[in-house]
């Protein structure tokens, strides 16, 4: 019995033996097909992975540019809203100085047309004599000054009158010639004479002189009180912006 039996294990393992070296490529396949889906799978999520990790970076970088873009918006907004307002502002004041260089313009037409009728009244009853309608002084920085000297003639046959001018400063016996910009002066009615000149430190006049010399023209002297005080003799003429007062002219 023990015999039989033990010969049947013996067909049973080289049955099995047999049968499992005749499976064996389906096993080697079965293993290699397993691990390579595990490869697979793993190599996929992997990529997966990376994939979402990037999409987010982009994401964040995005969001950052949005962020970015949005406060340059803003800034380009509130310069807008700046720049709208100035318009604005310019528009209103451009407005305003136009109509008032209209204005001025009216006015001052309105102001020639009498002008010419007090020119034509006075010719018909002689005229007027060349003449210093007004000198005035401005004081300015560095003990510098700026001149205005007005003159005026109304002559009955509309002749130019022609001559020069000198401008003098005066304290006590000390004269000082003031450099004129435009010494000459060629005109009908009237004529404006301006310029800039400069005192010496400690030199404070009693006076301001202006002498009229020309063809024809009797010597004409005007001399004018350089502070508050007294005509220097009779009044016959103002003086406006001499420095710190208003003064007179004989």
């Amino acid at each position: 019995m023990s015999n039989i039996e033990s010969k049947t294990e013996e067909k049973q393992l080289k049955s099995n033996k047999l049968h499992l070296q005749g499976n064996m490529p389906l096993v080697v396949g079965a293993a290699v097909l397993i691990l390579g889906s595990g490869f697979l799978g793993y190599s996929v999520g992997h990529r997966q992975g990376l994939t979402v990790s990037g999409y987010d970076a982009d994401a964040q970088q995005l969001v950052e540019v949005v962020g970015l873009q949005k406060d340059r918006l803003e800034t380009l907004n509130k310069s807008l809203n700046a720049a709208v307002q100035e318009r604005d502002v310019a528009v209103s004041n451009s407005n305003d100085l136009f109509a008032a260089v209209t204005q001025a313009k009216a006015d001052k037409v309105q102001s020639d047309g009498m002008l010419t009728i007090y020119r034509e009244v006075l010719r018909q009853r002689g005229g007027l004599s060349l003449t210093v309608q007004n000198l005035g002084v401005k004081p300015l920085a560095d003990n510098s000054y700026e001149y205005q000297l007005d003159l005026v003639q109304v002559s009955p046959s509309k002749s130019m009158t022609s001559g020069n001018v000198e401008l003098r400063v005066i304290r006590g016996s000390e004269v000082l010639v003031i450099p004129m910009e435009k010494a000459n002066f060629n005109f009908d009615n009237f004529e404006r004479l301006t310029g800039r000149w400069t005192l010496p430190k400690g030199f404070t006049p009693q006076f301001i002189e202006a002498r009229i010399t020309g063809t024809g023209l009797a010597p004409i002297i005007k001399r004018f009180s350089w502070v508050r005080g007294k005509p220097v003799d009779a009044v016959s003429t103002s003086i406006a912006d001499i420095p710190q007062v208003k003064a007179t002219a004989q």
